[in-house]
């Protein structure tokens, strides 16, 4: 299943999605993120549905580096202040 989506929340354990598909509880997901000038690419699992709100999933594996790029734009989205 291919899908895509609007990130609405994510923190160094997973993410919250808002997207039109109808995703089960247990999808595994890979997901790229893009983070700069590189992608960081994540394998996670729909863990819960919020609604009216997304699908959320818990990341389940990622390479050293693309923890790092994670932790990076978890930093930048920290400090960039809301409209």
């Amino acid at each position: 299943m291919r899908f895509t989506g609007d990130l609405v929340d994510i923190s160094s354990t997973g993410l919250l999605l808002r997207c039109h598909q109808d995703i089960e509880l247990g999808t595994i997901g890979r997901m790229a993120i893009p983070v700069g000038h590189e992608t960081s690419r994540i394998v996670a699992v729909a863990k819960r549905r919020l609604p009216g709100v997304g699908v959320a999933f818990e990341f389940s594996h990622m390479t050293p580096h693309d923890r790092e790029l994670l932790r990076r734009l978890i930093l930048r989205l920290a400090s960039t202040p809301e409209p």
